[in-house]
């Protein structure tokens, strides 16, 4: 509330900045305190920071431990805009349009700016100390807002990455996986860059996937209640983990006992009440205000939708139903596409990035070496997968907060068993070699020895690999592939030579032909997104697509308006 904006003296959490980076101001009330204006979807937690680690800060004498924080949850990342015809249409449980990244880099060029510009910090120490403003307290508030900087920077420092997300997109699992290098007490973490972002899953019918993330890394069982509590120990387990990546305090320990866990803020009640909430909610319904749908192409496109195998592997699921079982079609990773037998693909051509840098992210095991799941022999090493961390910070964070129900009800239900074995330093092989004498003898470009790896893994590695869904609720998802690369429906229905190269990402004005954001340049339509770099690649997912007619095509779009 306090903090400037780097360059200015207009407050970070103004509506305009607020809107500058898509968020929504919205009004939170927090009892006796008040009313405060933040972006939609962020939270106010005041628990007991006694035990806590790096929000644990105190900025005047006579501090309570219960000072009121802020952070994000679910909603922020999580609820959509669609504007047309100018109405505004919120769909809860879309992906947002917000920009993450940016936002977040101009709140660490905020904290910079006030811990070293003196106007600047006058008028912060002001603004937050009030009748409190005495010479002990600030310097309380400097070292307090120093150590929430530090954090920060070296937060941004493992994450760092030349990869531009733009509106919309983030690397979660990037950014999640780097927090436990972070927070697990390792005196020097490895930087991952989060360079694979990728939009934001829609969450409807979530509760009743097998696996969630669009590598389908964590298992996502259902569990009955333990002890007549109701809790649902496997939604628990995955919400967990990405409460750590966002704003989580957490402290891990070395060599806790078998039934021992972590200290952290993870609010156990609130990530099962929204958990509750998130199963009743029902993909939305495609509005008046996007104009009508027109029934007899819609039926020309059912037919084509079973005719070319799109059911095969995105099933059809009625609007009301929440509670048939989701079994997640997987296709691992490849240079190429194939189908299997059954119809079914079998290997997925889209941009490999985030499947294989989840794979891949490592670091020094720090205060989790030798600590191992309760379901589990295999201990983290000294340098180990950070996927295998995040399942046992996961489980160790719940067991902190209930132990005697999380020794009954969390066995299995945390993290990724397709490791075997710590990754080892990049090997001599084959692939390495060819490449570099091509890169010799011809202008032909190395690849990515990191890529050709995965590539290698992936029939063996369950994570290589990328989820089909539903698409029930599709034309409120926009963009399109995971990874947000192709703007509308029907251009993910052209041949991937033919898909959009460039297009303006930003604005929350539909098309409501080729169903999609608009793409044209604007005010606030000025992000410019370019399929040419690794993460942000526009290929593959074509499987006989680029056989079809453009007018195939548009009965296709109009049959997944009734989705």
């Amino acid at each position: 509330m306090a903090l400037e904006r780097p360059a200015s003296t207009e407050r970070f959490g103004s509506d305009a900045n607020i809107e500058r980076f898509g968020y929504v101001p919205y009004d939170l009330g927090y009892g006796r305190r008040g009313t405060f204006r933040v972006p939609r979807g962020f939270a106010i937690d005041n628990q007991d920071d006694s035990n806590f680690s790096f929000t644990k800060l105190r900025w005047k004498e006579d501090q309570r431990t219960d000072e009121a924080w802020i952070g994000m949850t679910c909603s922020a990342c999580h609820t959509a805009q669609i504007r047309h015809g100018g109405e505004t249409m919120t769909v809860f449980g879309g992906p947002t349009g917000a920009d993450f990244q940016g936002f977040f880099q101009e709140f660490r060029d905020a904290l910079t700016a006030t811990a070293t510009q003196p106007a600047k910090f006058e008028r912060f120490a002001a603004a937050v100390l009030g009748p409190e403003d005495r010479p002990q307290n600030r310097v309380k508030l400097i070292d307090g807002l120093e150590s929430l900087r530090v954090f920060h920077l070296a937060s941004a420092a493992l994450n760092n990455t030349s990869v531009a997300y733009g509106p919309g997109r983030v690397d979660a699992v990037g950014h999640i996986l780097n927090k436990v290098a972070q927070i697990n007490g390792a005196s020097s973490p490895t930087p991952n860059p989060s360079s694979a972002p990728v939009s934001y899953p829609f969450l409807w019918n979530i509760p009743q996937h097998d696996r969630v993330q669009w590598n389908g890394m964590a298992p996502n069982k259902r569990t009955t209640s333990i002890g007549g509590t109701g809790l649902d120990y496997g939604a628990l387990g995955r919400n967990t983990g990405e409460v750590i990546g966002v704003f989580a305090d957490i402290r891990p320990v070395s060599s806790p006992g078998v039934l021992s866990g972590y200290v952290t803020s993870i609010d156990v009640g609130n990530l099962d009440s929204l958990e509750q909430a998130l199963g009743n909610l029902l993909p939305p319904k495609w509005p008046a205000l996007l104009g009508g749908i027109n029934a007899a192409l819609a039926d020309q496109g059912r037919n084509l939708y079973q005719a070319r195998g799109c059911v095969t592997c995105h099933a059809i699921l009625s609007r009301s139903d929440l509670h048939t079982p989701i079994v997640a079609n997987m296709a691992r990773i490849a240079r190429s596409e194939r189908v299997s037998g059954d119809g079914k693909p079998a290997t997925i051509a889209t941009d490999p990035s985030m499947a294989c840098n989840t794979y891949q992210f490592q670091s020094d095991g720090g205060l989790m070496i030798g600590t191992s799941r309760l379901s589990d022999t295999r201990t983290i090493a000294s340098r180990d997968y950070l996927s295998e961390m995040l399942g046992v910070a996961a489980e160790r964070a719940l067991l902190g907060k209930k132990p005697e129900i999380a020794a009954q009800g969390l066995k299995g239900f945390f993290g990724i068993r397709t490791l075997p074995e710590p990754a080892k330093p990049p090997r001599f092989s084959f692939y390495s070699l060819k490449h570099k004498l091509a890169n010799i003898f011809t202008n032909i470009p190395p690849l990515d020895p990191r890529l050709e790896e995965c590539y290698a893994a992936s029939d063996k590695v369950e994570m290589l690999a990328y989820k089909a869904r539903p698409l029930t609720g599709i034309w409120a998802t926009s963009p399109y592939l995971h990874n947000g690369s192709v703007p509308t429906l029907f251009d993910l229905l052209l041949p991937p030579d033919r898909r959009p190269k460039t297009f303006y990402v930003g604005t929350e004005e539909f098309d409501t032909v080729k169903v999609g954001f608009v793409t044209v340049q604007g005010a606030e339509n000025d992000f410019l997104f370019e399929v040419t770099a690794r993460g942000n690649l526009n290929v593959g997912h074509d499987y006989g697509v680029g056989r079809l007619s453009d007018a195939e095509r548009m009965a296709l779009v109009e049959y997944m308006k009734t989705f």
